[in-house]
């Protein structure tokens, strides 16, 4: 079951009579920026050598984070930013500074999106990059797909390392009302993709591709 609760201080975009909470994960604190970067719950402390181990997940930040905990690699889901041990692309140029992580087989990054309208034609967009590689099997040879509730309408394919990138996927949803967009790793293992810039606007039908 997916929940989206909501701060009373957030970042939002709107498109169309869509609404994405903190697209680009920005005004999201993150600790440790020397190290592995991850959402600040604690005041920005770091609380162990590998912080992203005990990433525990702050309701209110507009996304969700779903995984399987991985002794090696820690929880495999949560937000990264420039100059950290995850090595993401630059986000030189870019309309954002910091990153969701997805990282291992099945972790995910979601959030519940209200106000679709069945048949009504939309377009995804995002940026997609992964990691560098760091040593055998550590690296950002990860395969992300992107789902609407439980069906995936695309699957995308790095190797490491893949600059950011601007992605898009056109797509209808069946039913009018709320559903959960979610972006899953599917590489099991200690490989990483990063995510950021997300939005969803309507498009015309005669628009589609």
């Amino acid at each position: 079951m997916f929940l989206l609760v909501a701060l009373s201080a957030r970042q939002t975009v709107s498109a169309g009579d869509l609404t994405i909470i903190n697209p680009r994960f920005s005004n999201i604190p993150v600790q440790c920026s020397g190290d592995y970067a991850l959402e600040s719950f604690d005041g920005g402390n770091c609380t162990s050598q590998y912080p992203q181990q005990a990433f525990n997940g702050v309701l209110g930040i507009g996304w969700g984070f779903l995984y399987t905990y991985n002794s090696t690699i820690g929880s495999g889901a949560g937000l990264t930013g420039p100059n950290t041990a995850f090595n993401p692309p630059s986000f030189a140029g870019l309309p954002f500074s910091q990153a969701a992580l997805l990282q291992n087989d099945r972790n995910e990054v979601y959030q519940v999106i209200f106000g679709f309208i069945a048949g009504q034609p939309y377009r995804l967009a995002f940026y997609l990059g992964s990691r560098y590689a760091s040593g055998s099997g550590f690296d950002g040879d990860q395969t992300v797909e992107v789902l609407i509730d439980d069906r995936v309408i695309g699957s995308w394919s790095l190797v490491s390392y893949t600059p950011f990138a601007l992605q898009n996927r056109l797509f209808r949803v069946a039913t009018t009302g709320p559903h959960a967009l979610r972006f899953v790793g599917a590489a099991s293992g200690d490989h990483t993709a990063f995510l950021s810039g997300v939005s969803i606007e309507t498009v015309d039908a005669a628009d589609e591709e």
